[in-house]
């Protein structure tokens, strides 16, 4: 049997819940359905409304106006160029100070921290400047 025919059986047997598999080599292969306990009593209204469906798929009606493709064929490409830093160059450089509403600051600030002064205990001086990244998009010197 061929494989749009074996195809058009499995999808069918799916429609009514009946379990199939494909047997056999090359030119000798062949559809095998088993019942479930979920398969569907026969029903000539059901059966034949599936297999309009189906076959729609493969011959469909030119003569009436169905859903139809809406969406235009083009592609559009969203590149994060914007968005994106380049080689070397350092992340959040250009971000602004946190505000003083700000979370974060607002309870550093509570716990005794102001502008100007280092990250840490008062013996132990901690980071003075931010910790930095600079951007690295190429895999030379990485490993």
């Amino acid at each position: 049997m061929d494989f749009h025919a074996r195809k058009v059986i499995h999808e069918l047997a799916d429609k009514f819940n009946i379990k199939s598999k494909s047997t056999g080599k090359a030119d000798q292969r062949r559809p095998t359905l088993y019942r479930t306990i979920r398969t569907l009593p026969y029903a000539e209204a059901a059966f034949d409304q599936a297999i309009n469906r189906i076959q729609r798929r493969f011959l469909p009606r030119l003569d009436t106006k169905g859903k139809r493709n809406t969406k235009p064929n083009t592609t559009r490409c969203v590149t994060a160029t914007a968005a994106s830093y380049r080689e070397g160059e350092i992340v959040g450089a250009a971000a602004p100070e946190l505000g003083l509403e700000n979370r974060g600051r607002a309870m550093l600030e509570k716990m005794g921290w102001c502008r100007g002064t280092a990250l840490g205990a008062t013996n132990n001086k901690g980071i003075l400047l931010p910790v930095t990244h600079a951007m690295k998009k190429s895999k030379a010197g990485l490993g």
